[in-house]
């Protein structure tokens, strides 16, 4: 078989992630990785001990970059316009990064089969937004920015419309309507910062 270029760790969850997001954690073998790898059988298992092993690095990984695309400072957000960023990266990077994408289709097809897969779901796509959401409001409360309240009330209610569209495909304008929507729960909750 001719010599992989990058590393084959790294071509493996690339390949697996494909696989498993067209036809689900079940339908894929390891035969079937390996094949769509172009290395044999023996030498996936020398990198992974199992699909299993496998899924849980793409776990890791995806958790990794997501928390790196995702992470802004809190104390650096101050008023409309760095909420307003902060909420288009963070559905920029869950609607547009192919990984991510990827992840996410997996996950919805495997969730109704696998409670463990419907928990990772739940921990990327739920709790995690909410989190940061829930982290930028208290320090913006903390700051005299914005009304006081429950943290995870607001955040359900700026997140809900974003977590609507990864299920849909979506009009180009919609970065707009979504610039619009943070603009006008800003304009009820956040004050302009200095």
């Amino acid at each position: 078989m001719p010599r992989l270029k990058g590393n084959t760790k790294e071509i493996i969850l690339e390949k697996s992630l494909k696989l498993f997001a067209k036809k689900g954690f079940e339908a894929v073998s390891i035969r079937d990785i390996a094949s769509e790898v172009g290395i044999g059988n023996s030498a996936l298992y020398k990198h992974y001990e199992s699909k299993q092993a496998i899924f849980d690095a793409l776990v890791t990984d995806q958790k990794k970059k997501y928390m790196e695309s995702t992470s802004f400072v809190t104390d650096e957000i101050r008023g409309v316009e760095a909420v307003k960023e902060a909420c288009l990266k963070m559905f920029e990077y869950q609607t547009e990064n192919d990984e991510i994408v990827c992840f996410r289709q997996l996950l919805l097809i495997e969730k109704f089969r696998n409670p463990e897969m419907a928990e990772i779901y739940r921990e990327f796509f739920v709790n995690i937004p909410l989190n940061r959401l829930m982290t930028i409001f208290s320090s913006l409360q903390k700051k005299g920015l914005m009304v006081k309240g429950d943290t995870y009330v607001f955040a359900m209610e700026l997140y809900a419309p974003f977590y609507l569209f990864h299920f849909v495909e979506h009009d180009k304008d919609i970065k707009e309507k979504f610039q619009l929507h943070v603009e006008n729960f800003s304009k009820y909750f956040i004050m302009s910062g200095s």
